[in-house]
């Protein structure tokens, strides 16, 4: 008997959920899984949106155009089961990530000191060694993140705030702002499962299944860590940086070093030095 199509439009946190969806015995069985990613504007085939069974989502708006949620779900198999999943981010341990930066991973606090037009050594005095907490409200900016991410969840079939705020002090749960460990990712599988009437995963497919993105951990500054009485993160903390293990000195070192030569290939700089 042939399988139902199910087709996850997502990032690139819908590669370890198909993995474990096509894993499960029964899910597996009554379905093929086909990923496009997002993000890259990967175009589903017609014929495929026509046919799917079950179309799985992470929202995006208007100015996707036709990559949109709303017009991906206008052309879908109208007795399809549409279900939005969470696009996971995370900036409690980055509060000063931003995607306005000119390299991978941008930091608006290394870059504005970049931008003063400091020598490297100051710089990373000033990082390192003022009182962060006293130059900006950690609170509040962390406050206005998690209600951005509560926001974005209104109407996902699963929500992963609420485990965040339980566990992010004493568990690493974010490799990147974006790259959630393995512990959300099978949250967001046990989720879908249930909703869909599903036994959950077996215990041993739970047990195997390891960190979904291990090839590099931004570090945390150590004063951030403090100030959020993270049970990890101090300075003494190395971090898996591209298969070289780094502190955050040192890492931030390389990221300064990079926007002072004009290199706008962090991850390529990263894996080199």
């Amino acid at each position: 008997m042939s399988r139902k199509l199910c087709l996850i439009h997502a990032n690139c946190q819908g590669d370890p959920l198909r993995k474990l969806l096509m894993l499960h015995p029964q899910f597996g069985q009554e379905f093929e899984v086909v990923k496009y990613t997002n993000y890259l504007r990967e175009s589903i085939p017609d014929e495929q949106l026509r046919s799917c069974s079950l179309f799985l989502y992470q929202p995006l708006g208007e100015k996707w155009d036709d990559h949109a949620s709303d017009a991906l779900l206008a052309r879908v198999n109208p007795d399809a089961v549409n279900l939005a999943i969470p696009n996971m981010l995370f900036k409690g341990y980055w509060p000063f990530w931003t995607n306005r930066s000119p390299i991978e991973f941008g930091d608006a606090f290394l870059d504005k000191l970049v931008g003063m037009g400091l020598e490297k050594k100051e710089i990373l005095y000033i990082c390192l060694h003022t009182d962060i907490a006293a130059k900006h409200d950690l609170a509040a900016m962390f406050e206005k993140s998690i209600l951005h991410e509560i926001e974005k969840e209104k109407g996902c079939v699963v929500g992963t705030v609420d485990l965040v705020l339980e566990r992010f002090r004493t568990e690493k749960l974010y490799n990147t702002i974006n790259h959630p460990n393995r512990r959300l990712i099978l949250h967001v599988t046990a989720g879908i499962l249930s909703h869909l009437g599903y036994a959950p995963l077996p215990r041993v497919l739970v047990d195997a299944f390891q960190d979904p993105y291990p090839e590099f951990e931004l570090p945390l500054h150590p004063q951030i860590a403090a100030f959020h009485s993270l049970s990890f993160g101090d300075a003494a903390t190395r971090y898996n940086v591209f298969g070289k293990m780094r502190t955050y000195e040192e890492y931030v070192g390389f990221y300064v070093d990079c926007r002072q030569l004009n290199i706008r290939d962090f991850s390529s700089y990263l894996h080199l030095v």
